[in-house]
C-alpha cells in the first residue's frame, strides 16, 4: 500500500477517536447526578398514593379566617357609634309612619263620634270613653331588626328608663330609650326603637331625665315588659353623662 495512504487512514483513525472521546466525555459532563439510595421521588410518591389522597395534595384551600364584621373608620375594640335610625332595618319607618297615621286617623273618628248613638248601633269608631280599657296609646310599630348590628360593640345616646323609679334604687336592667319621657308620659316608642339593658353589676342613674352615651355589645334579643317591648338588647359596658354645651 502507498505510504501517503497509510499514513492518512492512521489520520482519520485518529480523528474519529478523538471526537469519540470528546463526545463521550461532553455527556458525561451534562448528565444529572445520580439519585442516591433510600430518596423517594415525586413520581414515586403519587405512584404509592391512593386516588384520593392524591386529589387533595394536589388541592390547596386557603379558607379565611372567620373575622369580626369591619366598620369603615373604627379600630379594632372600639365601639361603634349609632344613632337610633340605625336600628331601624329599611322600609321600617315608613311603615311606622303609616301605621301612626292610620291609628290617629281611627281617633279622630272615635272622638268626632256621637258615643250614645254610635255604640249602640256597634259601629267600631265609637268614642272611647276616658279611663275605658281602650282609653291607652298603644306601642306601635314592629320587632324587625339590623341583623348586621348583632354581636357589635357600639356606642348610643339617650335616655334611662328604669323599672323602679325609688331615687337610690340600683339597677341591674333598665330600658334606653331615644327621647325624654318615652314609656312614662307618652305612648313607647316602636320596639326596634327601644334597647333593653343588663349590666353585670347594679347602677344608680341620677338623673333619668338627662342624656347619656350608653356602650355594650348589642344584641338582637326580643324582651316583653310593661313599659315597653324592645327587638334589641345591649350588655352595658359604661354608661356616661351626655356632654351639654
Amino acid at each position: 500500500m502507498n505510504r501517503l495512504v497509510i499514513c492518512g487512514l492512521a489520520l482519520a483513525l485518529s480523528a474519529c477517536g478523538a471526537a469519540e472521546t470528546s463526545t463521550s466525555e461532553s455527556s458525561r459532563a451534562i448528565a444529572p447526578p445520580p439519585i442516591p439510595e433510600g430518596v423517594e421521588t415525586v413520581e414515586f410518591q403519587a405512584a404509592t398514593m391512593s386516588q384520593a389522597e392524591a386529589a387533595a395534595a394536589a388541592i390547596v384551600i386557603d379558607e379565611p379566617a372567620q373575622r369580626e364584621p369591619v366598620y369603615w373608620g373604627v379600630k379594632e375594640g372600639e365601639a361603634l357609634t349609632i344613632m337610633w335610625e340605625d336600628l331601624m332595618p329599611e322600609g321600617s319607618e315608613e311603615a311606622l309612619a303609616a301605621e301612626y297615621e292610620q291609628f290617629y286617623a281611627t281617633l279622630e273618628k272615635r272622638y268626632a263620634a256621637n258615643t250614645t248613638t254610635l255604640a249602640n248601633a256597634g259601629d267600631p269608631y265609637a268614642a272611647i270613653a276616658e279611663g275605658s280599657e281602650l282609653d291607652f296609646m298603644p306601642q306601635l310599630g314592629g320587632f324587625e331588626t339590623v341583623d348586621d348590628l348583632d354581636g357589635v360593640l357600639v356606642r348610643i345616646p339617650g335616655y334611662v328608663v328604669p323599672f323602679d323609679f325609688s331615687s337610690d334604687a340600683r339597677l341591674p336592667e333598665f330600658l334606653f330609650v331615644p327621647y325624654m319621657g318615652a314609656c312614662i308620659h307618652t305612648p313607647p316608642p316602636a320596639p326596634n326603637q327601644i334597647v333593653f339593658i343588663r349590666t353585670e353589676e347594679a347602677v344608680r342613674v341620677k338623673d333619668i331625665w338627662a342624656p347619656y352615651w350608653i356602650e355594650g355589645t348589642l344584641r338582637t334579643e326580643r324582651t316583653d315588659n310593661e313599659l315597653g317591648n324592645t327587638a334589641y338588647a345591649l350588655e352595658m359596658n359604661a354608661l356616661d353623662p351626655y356632654p351639654m354645651r
